[in-house]
Parts: structure tokens; C-alpha cells; sequence
């Protein structure tokens, strides 16, 4: 069940409205002064403000032992 936010029964005037877009460049949706903020805040920060490589790089692991344990191969 939905809380009845504002974002769920407001329309935003198109002449004091504009289209929200990633970081990336892709569409989010139409925001105001109004509903800016909780429209936006449905979206993990590093969508709206970018991300690197650099910050979703994780250790890759090391041949050999397998997740299981056992050795790979043949």
C-alpha cells in the first residue's frame, strides 16, 4: 500500500516544471520546486550524481581454488 506521498497525486505545471535525468543522461521524470526532492529520492545518490570504475571496482579472486574449495581443471 502506498503512503499517499505527494510525488503519487501531484502534477507538475509544465511551464514551471522540467525533465530530471540521470547522470548517465537518461530520463527520470518531470519535477518541480514542489516535488523535486521526494520524486529524486527514490533514486540511489550515485545514480543522480555519477560514479567511476573506480568506485564500484572489487578484488576479482585468484585462480586456483575455486568458490567450493576444489581445485579447477582437468
Amino acid at each position: 500500500m502506498s503512503d499517499g506521498g505527494i510525488a503519487e497525486r501531484h502534477i507538475c505545471i509544465r511551464s514551471e516544471s522540467w525533465e530530471e535525468y540521470d547522470a548517465q543522461g537518461i530520463y527520470l521524470c518531470r519535477v518541480c520546486d514542489v516535488c523535486q526532492e521526494e520524486k529524486l529520492s527514490v533514486y540511489r545518490p550515485e545514480i543522480l550524481s555519477g560514479y567511476t570504475q573506480a568506485d564500484v571496482d572489487e578484488p576479482i579472486e585468484p585462480d586456483g581454488e575455486d568458490y567450493y574449495g576444489e581445485y579447477g581443471g582437468e
